[in-house]
């Protein structure tokens, strides 16, 4: 669809936003037959593929001074390490579970418990934590991965969401086994739930990141297996060295990327991954309800693992009159758009307990959030105005692959927009009358790791009572 450059600009507008919401029905009609295939074909194949096509460069939101999560309080002490803890996983720079690693390296660090993290491949983060002075391993395959724990003489292994490989060589190496679940898993297979059950009947004991996924689990593997299931929710690092002056820089450095002023305007933001689990394509449809009335703008950030996802999200904010309220920024630093935002929504189809939203909550943010794991308990203890919305796919406890992929059809039109939308008209409005709130007392990184902590000593304890095991620690 073409018009002339001569013609008005309230009809060269209502063109482009005619042809924008051509682009979303095709882009939504797309998503629906990619939501037919499987998971090996749609992750393995589609997604790369459609990465290849689609892929462009986005803008990024730039650390400012000032803005940074901190592990520990100033002058806390650090426990002599007296063992060594495996925490293996996927790559790390994919997702909330990469970030969870990293916090629980530097916080088992203070623990006593000298932590070596185990991954297929290289990446930022695998280059943060060795400055930090943490051992990282990479291993490609399961004969490096064999070899490589081999060496590492760990004492309690932690396996976080890792690969068959990196899960084989850690179940070769004889030390205790923690696995930690991270969310509820609705593309497992038959097959893969059984290869689970087998993994927890082999395990110490397994760590639950919610009690959603704890039932989740329970409902799919055997009583015995089940039992051997605890709750340790993911907590958040405080930024301790937020100013006035540190949200200030961030707002202008968020202002100088958008390229848009947003003074006397409310900032929600949404850290998340473009694809299918975190519904952008939704959030940004009912989002736009209220963003005029409520002198709000939406800025998401995070990386297009699913570049459908992204383009449909873009489409439909191009298609709407408000569109340029919404924001599509591609992997940002999290700490200064938190300093720079006033309040954060995430409108999933399901989570374990959702990193970003903690660090919201741990900002000071009120929140807006969907029905998932870790969803009531983050609105629980959030500041005032934040809201528990329904879950746009149905009970938080009985999604599926198939009901997400209705609801991904609905992206216009789901069954929480109104909600989405009211709730966002409120937070603004608490915003306005209360100002930015005062980051609250947290201590869900601390609770998170002594946890985590009590849970590989226990492991330990258990293995040297049964069988006397000589660790490298010791």
């Amino acid at each position: 669809m073409s018009v002339d450059e001569s013609s008005p600009p309230q009809v060269r507008s209502a063109t482009a936003r005619a042809a924008a919401r051509l682009s979303a029905a095709v882009l939504g009609v797309t998503v629906g037959l990619v939501d037919l295939t499987g998971p090996g074909l749609r992750y393995g194949y589609v997604h790369p593929l459609a990465r290849a096509l689609l892929r462009r460069p986005l803008a990024s939101l730039a650390a400012v001074p000032g803005a940074a999560f901190h592990p520990l309080a100033h002058g806390a002490a650090v426990r002599e390490p007296d063992l060594r803890c495996g925490l293996v996983a996927d790559s790390l720079d994919i997702g909330g579970i990469g970030r969870v690693i990293e916090m629980l390296a530097e916080g088992l660090t203070a623990e006593g418990i000298e932590p070596v993290v185990v991954c297929p491949q290289e990446g930022q983060r695998t280059a943060r934590l060795r400055d930090l002075g943490i051992e990282v391993v990479v291993a490609a395959d399961e004969q490096s991965a064999v070899r490589a724990l081999a060496s590492a003489r760990l004492d309690v292994v932690q396996v976080h969401s890792a690969p068959d490989h990196l899960v084989a060589a850690a179940v070769g190496t004889g030390a205790p086994l923690v696995p930690v679940l991270h969310n509820t898993e609705i593309h497992y297979s038959p097959e893969k739930w059984r290869s689970t059950a087998a993994l927890f009947d082999r395990a110490d004991s397994v760590i639950a990141v919610s009690a959603l996924v704890r039932q989740f689990h329970v409902e799919r593997v055997p009583a015995s297996a089940g039992k051997k299931i605890a709750v340790v929710a993911n907590g958040a690092m405080p930024l301790p060295a937020v100013t006035e002056q540190v949200r200030s820089a961030a707002r202008a450095e968020l202002e100088g990327t958008l390229g848009t002023s947003l003074t006397g305007e409310v900032v929600f933001a949404c850290l998340a991954r473009y694809d299918a689990q975190k519904n952008i394509a939704g959030t940004v449809a009912s989002f736009l309800a209220a963003a005029q009335g409520s002198r709000a703008h939406l800025v998401v950030a995070g990386d297009p693992s699913d570049w459908l996802e992204y383009r449909r999200a873009d489409a439909i904010r191009r298609s709407h009159p408000d569109g340029d309220r919404v924001h599509l920024l591609g992997t940002s630093d999290a700490a200064t758009l938190l300093c720079a935002a006033d309040a954060f929504v995430l409108d999933s189809f399901f989570e374990g307990w959702p990193l970003a939203a903690t660090e919201a909550v741990s900002a000071g943010l009120p929140i807006v959030i969907s029905e998932a794991g870790g969803a009531a308990e983050l609105v629980a203890r959030a500041a005032p105005g934040s809201t528990l919305v329904s879950n746009a796919s149905g009970t938080a406890a009985e999604v599926t692959d198939r009901r997400a992929a209705a609801a991904r059809r609905r992206a216009n039109n789901q069954t929480n927009a109104a909600q989405i939308a009211t709730a966002v008209a409120h937070v603004a409005a608490t915003v306005r009358a209360r100002g930015r709130c005062d980051p609250p007392a947290d201590d869900s990184f601390t609770s998170m790791v002594a946890g985590h902590a009590a849970a590989a000593r226990a492991a330990v304890a258990r293995r040297s009572a049964a069988v006397p095991h000589r660790g490298a620690g010791r």
